[in-house]
């Protein structure tokens, strides 16, 4: 695929979405480096999609810096997407500057929440669930878009009404799910 002929769908926020995308999260950390490579740099993939439970944040980070150096594509050219885990919800800022430093970039493009469910937590020989409450996240992911640390926030593998819920009190409009 020719970058030029990327089909392309622009948010509700305007950003411009490559609408073909490599997916990682089958993609060992062995794997990343040639994969996200040879993806960029031979196949014309402008979109790279992972999240930090898949555990290849870092390897992608490596395989980015080695496209970029090459000359041939510009950071502003690839389209990054990360995802918020659910024991990641007590620390938004801390799990956004980890995946930062992990991908080796100053921005991501995309950051979703990735499950819109609570944290299962085995303590004391007993099971409970703990949750952040969504609008918390929320609020917190705005704001680091505000600061320039997100360009775009939304979520991933959310049911209608949780998504209902969000738009009523969202100041900045999730731009996918």
């Amino acid at each position: 695929m020719e970058s030029s002929a990327q089909p392309y769908i622009t948010f509700n926020n305007g950003v411009k979405f490559p609408a073909i995308g490599l997916g990682t999260f089958a993609a060992s950390e062995g794997d990343c480096r040639t994969v996200v490579v040879d993806a960029v740099l031979n196949k014309g993939y402008r979109h790279i999609d992972t999240a930090s439970i898949y555990q290849n944040e870092g390897a992608i980070g490596d395989a980015l810096q080695e496209v970029f150096a090459s000359g041939k594509v510009k950071r502003e050219e690839v389209f990054i997407t990360t995802k918020l885990w659910q024991d990641e919800r007590d620390d938004v800022e801390g799990a956004v500057r980890r995946s930062l430093s992990k991908l080796k970039v100053d921005y991501i493009d995309l950051y979703l929440i990735h499950w819109m469910c609570p944290k299962l937590v085995w303590e004391d020989g007993e099971n409970f669930i703990k949750n952040t409450p969504t609008h918390k996240v929320w609020a917190e992911l705005e704001r680091l878009v505000d600061a320039g640390l997100i360009k775009s926030i939304g979520v991933s593998n959310c049911n209608v009404q949780s998504i209902i819920d969000l738009w009523s009190y969202a100041r900045i409009k999730p731009v996918a799910n």
